[in-house]
């Protein structure tokens, strides 16, 4: 049977949550022998490699040095064989059928690009499933959690969150790939930007009535440590993704500065003193980036 569909999933060490998230897809694939499943694993060891391998005959994986989330799926792509491209992340798990649904949206939808599903949490609540489209400051993120909480998704003026990302083939492949100079953060607004530029179908979409979990979303960093390793990942991406498309690195520094110094402001009033503390790190942190930034500047 003529593959219809193929889910990518980049993985990196914790095989549990990958369990969960392939079981689902197998328990809820109502396309049969047109599902592909690829696993293309990120993780330092081959731990991860072996078990999958061994315990789930019916998925497709490969093994990849760490070469960041956009790479991954990358690679995943060069061994698929769909017209519909599902990039998930392993951290998500299916609570219902969604295969057949994607195939008749792109079908019906000529000039569909691109569309992401609900993302909700452990609890059945609504989780971030979009973003407002380069900007990061503290109305722009009242603004953008309002539309996230009502569902209503602005194409050209917003991104879908890459846990789940549907793609047309062909928009995917016209648009370049991920930008694999990208290692984690930013790659959906990239490429929603060069499928704006380069596809013949143009359109990203979002649909609140399919559901998927997304555990990362209903969670908060285990401490600043952690949180700082991230904020460091996603200014460099920053960094990349300003100079390709003409903006301002140092304005994207200072709105989400003024963020979480507000955010600071709101944990005091309420007297939260550990994620104050941790704030507080953060905002020391955009603050070396800052001056860094404008050393360069002259």
């Amino acid at each position: 049977m003529k593959i219809s569909l193929s889910v990518i999933i980049v993985s990196f060490k914790n095989i549990g949550i990958l369990r969960d998230c392939l079981d689902s897809v197998e328990k809820f694939n109502d396309i049969g022998d047109g599902l592909e499943v690829i696993v293309s694993d990120n993780s330092p060891d081959n731990t991860l490699y072996d078990t999958i391998g061994s315990e789930y005959e019916w998925v497709k994986i490969i093994k990849n040095e760490n070469i960041g989330f956009g790479a991954g799926n990358n690679r995943g792509y060069e061994i698929s064989s769909g017209e519909v491209l599902l990039f998930l992340n392993p951290d998500t798990v299916l609570v219902e059928p969604v295969f057949g649904f994607a195939l008749e949206k792109f079908e019906s939808d000529k000039n569909l690009a691109m569309f992401g599903v609900q993302l909700i949490d452990r609890n059945y609540e609504n989780n971030d499933s979009f973003f407002i489209m380069d900007k990061y400051g503290i109305f722009s993120t009242m603004r953008s959690h309002y539309a996230r909480r009502t569902g209503k998704y602005r194409d050209g003026k917003m991104f879908l969150c890459g846990a789940n990302l549907f793609v047309r083939r062909s928009s995917f492949e016209q648009a370049g790939r991920f930008d694999e100079n990208i290692f984690m953060y930013k790659e959906e607004a990239d490429l929603i930007k060069r499928i704006k530029l380069h596809s013949s179908a143009k359109k990203t979409a979002f649909f609140k009535d399919k559901r998927i979990i997304h555990l990362e979303g209903g969670t908060e960093d285990a401490d600043s440590s952690k949180a700082i390793t991230q904020l460091s990942r996603l200014t460099e991406a920053d960094r990349y993704y300003a100079e390709k498309w003409n903006l301002s690195y140092l304005k994207i520094l200072k709105q989400r500065r003024r963020f979480h110094r507000f955010k600071l402001f709101v944990l005091r009033c309420l007297f939260k003193r550990k994620r104050a503390v941790d704030t507080k790190k953060i905002i020391n942190f955009l603050n070396s980036k800052i001056e860094d930034a404008k050393r360069k500047n002259g």
